[in-house]
């Protein structure tokens, strides 16, 4: 039963209280959580990739073949982002994230024993669901416990992983395939996630802000995570939490998908959907075809490959500094966003004008991976903060979905534009072209909550997404 507060119960707003606080032990552990979680996707996302030379040559498969293939994960993933998020949003983050990594360690472990190309697309279908349900949940999860003046840096920290499981799959591969053949990228692959279930059920808690938008504001659960998180804070018996932006006793029951098109929502949800869509797009374009255009180009698999590693760790040093921009100097999101995919757009062009120069291309590879792959950390920070509590998962991950059917559509369209044969050139400037429709999209969103810097609204100011804070209980400041 939910509890509402009388005028003798101190009421405390847990965003506030967040805000305010320097970075727990506990929370601190849900970044590591969510990061560690987050690598594991990323390797899985690309396992079949690592392995397709092998599985191709050891079943007798066509390389065409292995298109569907490829297409059953992502379509997997788009729809996993947007089953999950409900999912979440009804049962909580905690309990979408462990169901997620269940579904995707337990069907990449059992992708290692296919023996038929369509075994291969059904158990990759299967392990798309956990992969884009984990990623939508885990990063509302890490947003709902970071301070907002930090929050874009965590969110961009914990999605680095995607890239960084990218390459620790891509050695893992060179070094387990020849010896032990293509089934060990997806026995570990699998193995990691399912072995790493425990840790998660007894050490990942739920979503303080989940647990007092849905009822929880008095109970002991609540007052236990307050206490982790403000060791020094007051939080007695008589406590009542809140969030200021969604008070507990007006939170609907059910969630639905139309609640995204409420409240004026409905352009900025579309805008949203548009961002992310073109953007994965062109990530999966570049992360499908880069290698082969490279050696159709003349160049050697080892230096076409070297071109996936350039862009990989442009990923990882764009996810963290685009969100260490945003904390740093406060400059609204949007606009970030939007700068980053006009120069990512600019580099993913410069990268089929230099095509035949190595070393610029390689230069304008890692640019274009920094910009484009690290906007997507900025895109999950502006979707969780679109969102009130209650259909934050929601939100995000139906906006990943539409995203994942971008990603699905980026190598299909790729595939016929070089099928029409106009030249490396007009390949990546036509994703160019494409990368700056989502920086128009962007500019066109009205809504966006302001980001709290240490030299505007830190640390120590009222949270700018909450106007309203109520009272009582103990502060430290």
């Amino acid at each position: 039963m939910t509890m509402k507060p009388s005028q003798d119960m101190a009421t405390i707003d847990v965003a506030q209280v967040i805000d305010q606080r320097p970075l727990s032990s506990l929370q601190i552990l849900v970044l590591f959580l969510a990061g560690l979680t987050i690598v594991l996707d990323g390797l899985d996302i690309q396992a079949v990739a690592f392995a397709a030379p092998a599985i191709a040559a050891d079943l007798g498969l066509e390389r065409a073949s292995l298109g569907p293939i490829f297409s059953a994960g992502l379509l997997g993933m788009a729809l996993g982002s947007m089953l999950m998020g409900p999912v979440a949003d009804r049962y909580g983050r905690r309990f979408s994230v462990l169901l997620s990594v269940a579904l995707f360690g337990s069907f990449t472990f059992l992708t290692a024993f296919a023996s038929s190309s369509t075994e291969l697309l059904v158990f990759r279908f299967l392990t798309g669901l956990g992969l884009g349900g984990a990623l939508p949940s885990l990063v509302v999860l890490v947003g709902e416990y970071s301070p907002k003046r930090i929050r874009a840096i965590c969110a961009g920290v914990v999605l680095a992983g995607v890239p960084v499981g990218g390459l620790l799959g891509g050695l893992l591969a060179t070094w387990a395939i020849p010896r032990f053949g293509w089934p060990s990228i997806f026995l570990i692959g699998g193995g990691l996630p399912v072995l790493m279930l425990p840790l998660l059920w007894l050490k990942l808690p739920e979503s303080i802000r989940f647990m007092v938008s849905r009822g929880a504001s008095g109970s002991a659960r609540v007052r236990e995570v307050m206490r982790r998180i403000d060791p020094q804070g007051d939080y007695g018996a008589s406590a009542v939490f809140a969030e200021a932006q969604a008070p507990a006793e007006d939170v609907p029951r059910g969630v639905p998908i139309r609640k995204l098109f409420s409240d004026g929502m409905a352009r900025d949800t579309v805008l949203l959907w548009a961002a992310f869509f073109t953007n994965l797009m062109g990530i999966y374009f570049l992360i499908s075809w880069i290698p082969t255009l490279l050696v159709d180009a003349g160049y050697s698999i080892a230096k076409a490959t070297s071109a996936s590693v350039a862009l990989n760790f442009g990923g990882v040093f764009g996810l963290v500094g685009l969100g260490w921009i945003v904390n740093r100097f406060g400059v609204p999101v949007r606009y970030v966003i939007a700068a980053a995919l006009l120069i990512g757009s600019v580099h993913v062009t410069l990268v089929g004008v230099l095509a035949t120069n190595l070393t610029l291309m390689l230069s304008a590879v890692f640019v274009a991976g920094a910009f484009v792959m690290g906007t997507q950390g900025q895109l999950f920070n502006l979707g969780s903060s679109l969102y009130p509590t209650e259909v934050r998962t929601t939100g995000l991950g139906w906006a990943v979905g539409i995203g994942r059917i971008g990603s699905v559509l980026g190598p299909l369209v790729g595939g016929a534009l070089i099928l029409i044969g106009l030249g490396i050139p007009v390949y990546f400037g036509f994703f160019g072209a494409l990368l700056l429709l989502g920086a128009v999209a962007v500019l066109c969103m009205r809504r966006e909550p302001k980001i709290a810097t240490p030299a505007a609204g830190g640390a120590d100011s009222p949270c700018p997404d909450h106007p309203v804070h109520t009272s009582g209980g103990r502060h430290p400041p």
